[in-house]
C-alpha cells in the first residue's frame, strides 16, 4: 500500500507577514554519513515553500566521509555548510546549526531531520496553521509537522502527548479524540518562531543526542506556549525501530552502549531530564527506566522519558 499526500493550493496561502513582507524561516539541518539521503532532503525542502517564503538553510555535517560535503556544495550552494567534529550527534549539531543561523534574524526557525523528504509546501501549511493560531493564541505557538508510515498510514514521528496521569515523563502520539494541542513534540520537523529562541533559548547542552528535543517542547510549555500538531502529514518517515530496539533492554551484551554511548540512555544525561521533567515522583523515573531495561526481554518498550 502506498499513500499520498493531498497537494495545498499555494494561491489559499497568503503571506503570514502580510502583504508586503516574505517571512523568513531558518531551515536548520544536521547530518553524518548520509549522502544520498541528506541530498535527497535537501531536495525536496526546495520545493516545500513558496516563492512567498524565503528560506536560509544551515546544514552541520558532522564529520561525514562519505562525500556529502563535496556533494552538497555541488548541488545545494545556497545551503550555508557547517563542518562538525563528528562527536556531535543530533542534539550538538542542531545546537550548533541554531547557533550559526541566529545571524539571519529570521521569522521561524524550522527543525528539520535530514532523512526527511518534505512534501510540496509542506512549510506553507504549517505558517498558515501558524497564522490562523496565533491569531487566537499569541505568537508564543509552536507547530509541530508530523511524519506517517508510507505502508500503515501511522504516526512514526510529531507531537507527543502524556500517556499517564501518574508519570508526566510518558508520552504518545495523537489518539482520535486528543486535542491538535500537544505537551511536546519529536524534532523532526518543527516550526518555533523568533520570540521563542529570544525568550527559551536554543536546544539544551546537557543533551547530546536524544531527548534535546523533548525537552525543548517542556520547557517551550512551561514558558506558556502553545503547541500544536499540524493534522496534514509533512512527509513519509518509517519509525527508527533499529534504534528504538537498541534501548530497549540492557544486558551483559550491551550495558556499554546503553549507560556510555551518546545514542543510549546516558545517567547524567538521564538525570537532568527527569530532574528537570519529572516532578515529585523523577527518582522513579529516574531508576524505573534502568530497572525496566535490565528486566525487558521483549524490546517493546514505547518511549518512555
Amino acid at each position: 500500500m502506498h499513500l499520498s499526500i493531498n497537494k495545498l493550493d499555494q494561491k489559499a496561502v497568503p503571506d503570514l507577514m502580510g502583504d508586503d513582507s516574505k517571512p523568513s524561516v531558518a531551515v536548520l539541518l544536521t547530518c553524518h554519513n548520509r549522502c544520498a539521503t541528506t541530498v535527497e532532503a535537501l531536495g525536496a525542502l526546495r520545493g516545500a515553500a513558496g516563492d512567498h517564503i524565503t528560506l536560509h538553510t544551515t546544514l552541520v555535517d558532522d564529520g561525514s566521509t562519505d562525500g556529502t560535503a563535496e556533494a552538497v556544495e555541488r548541488e545545494f550552494p545556497e545551503v550555508h555548510r557547517i563542518r562538525g567534529s563528528g562527536d556531535l550527534y543530533w542534539n550538538g549539531g542542531m545546537r550548533l546549526a541554531w547557533q550559526s543561523a541566529i545571524k539571519f534574524n529570521p521569522d521561524f526557525f524550522l527543525w528539520l531531520n535530514d532523512d526527511l523528504s518534505l512534501e510540496p509546501q509542506s512549510i506553507d501549511r504549517l505558517l498558515e496553521l501558524w497564522r490562523v493560531r496565533s491569531g487566537a493564541v499569541g505568537k508564543r505557538l509552536i507547530v509541530i509537522g508530523k511524519t506517517i508510515s508510507p505502508t500503515t498510514g501511522e504516526t512514526t514521528y510529531g507531537g507527543y502527548w502524556r500517556a499517564s496521569r501518574l508519570s508526566k515523563l510518558r508520552f504518545r502520539h495523537r489518539r482520535g479524540d486528543d486535542p491538535d494541542s500537544c505537551d511536546t513534540m519529536n524534532g523532526n520537523c518543527v516550526l518555533i518562531p523568533r520570540i521563542a529562541q529570544q525568550e527559551i533559548g536554543i536546544n539544551s547542552p546537557y543533551f547530546t543526542h536524544s531527548m534535546g528535543d523533548i525537552d525543548y517542547g517542556l520547557r517551550a510549555r512551561r514558558a506558556g506556549y502553545t503547541l500544536v500538531e499540524h493534522q496534514t502529514p509533512v512527509g513519509f518517515q518509517e519509525r527508527n525501530e533499529k534504534w528504538a530496539k537498541s534501548v530497549s533492554r540492557m544486558g551483559l551484551d550491551n550495558w556499554r552502549f546503553i549507560l556510555l554511548n551518546p545514542k543510549g540512555v546516558r545517567p547524567i544525561e538521564w538525570f537532568h531530564f527527569c530532574r528537570l521533567h519529572g516532578g515529585v515522583v523523577w527518582p522513579l523515573n529516574f531508576f524505573g527506566k534502568y530497572i525496566r531495561l535490565i528486566f525487558s526481554s521483549s524490546g517493546s518498550e514505547g518511549r518512555v522519558y
